[in-house]
């Protein structure tokens, strides 16, 4: 029965390698796509359906890893004691993988025999990414109008009416009227003040390798005249941030924060 489950996997997927010597493998694996697009974006899952079969003995390990310019990077590495196993697997998309035009995946089974089989899975990634300047000044969260900003609209808007696209806003109270110069997310958006960070040069790479170096935080506190601030997620940044001068005034209702932002878009 194993060896019929092995003729008809390999008479659909091609693309997999034998690796025992013979004419048929000890171990077989198969990866399939389960949301397969043209091409994937930095934020983005790529998740696949990963099956293996033993047809002697049993299967010891499953890795998974990708190969590029910066070498092997091992995804999984896992032990099994089993005839056959079936799981899903899901990678997370980072802005890194941009630097190239395609991710090639590998995975590979090894049977307590000694030999192993592996298939490989490419997926193109969308790399047209570039900084985008623009000026935007934010008022104190009592003003209660355009005080709040939205990296994804890459623009000034009001936390209460459009509070899912708030991704920075300031977090003064409204009982004190007292500027807090401290910032928040509703989005899950991080914070790394980088005040060596070369502003006035940044580039896409720049931006994305201090980024994942940095230091974040989900709230930014002590905002000041020339802060640099680098702002992200999970997968990677979304630009930075030079604070060029905050207004905290005898008018209450005219405190702000004056910025220009350099965002990563495609």
């Amino acid at each position: 029965m194993k060896k019929l489950i092995y003729l008809l996997i390999c008479g659909l997927f091609l693309t997999l390698s034998s690796c025992g010597g013979d004419d048929e493998s000890d171990v077989i694996i198969v990866a399939k796509t389960m949301n397969y697009k043209d091409y994937y974006k930095a934020g983005e899952k790529i998740i696949f359906k990963i099956e293996s079969f033993a047809n002697e003995g049993f299967i010891s390990s499953i890795d998974i890893y990708t190969i590029n310019s910066y070498g092997i990077t091992t995804l999984m590495d896992t032990v099994i004691d089993a005839e056959r196993t079936e799981f899903m697997y899901q990678y997370l998309v980072t802005q890194f993988d941009t630097y190239s035009t395609n991710i090639k995946f590998y995975f590979k089974v090894t049977c307590s025999t000694g030999n192993y089989s592996e298939m490989s899975v490419s997926h193109y990634i969308d790399s047209g990414t570039h900084l985008e300047t623009t000026e935007h000044t934010m008022f104190a969260y009592y003003k209660n109008e355009k005080n709040g900003f939205s990296i994804d609209r890459n623009e000034i808007v009001d936390v209460e009416t459009d509070s899912l696209f708030v991704d920075i806003y300031d977090y003064s109270m409204d009982s004190t009227l007292f500027l807090s110069r401290e910032w928040r997310s509703m989005t899950g958006l991080m914070f790394a003040r980088f005040n060596d960070f070369d502003f006035e040069n940044a580039s896409f790479t720049s931006v994305v390798n201090a980024y994942s170096t940095s230091n974040k935080t989900s709230k930014l506190t002590n905002i000041g005249n020339e802060d640099i601030i680098l702002v992200g997620k999970e997968y990677g940044a979304l630009g930075v941030i030079k604070v060029i001068n905050v207004f905290d005034e005898f008018d209450n209702m005219q405190d702000r924060y004056y910025f220009v932002f350099k965002g990563i878009y495609k």
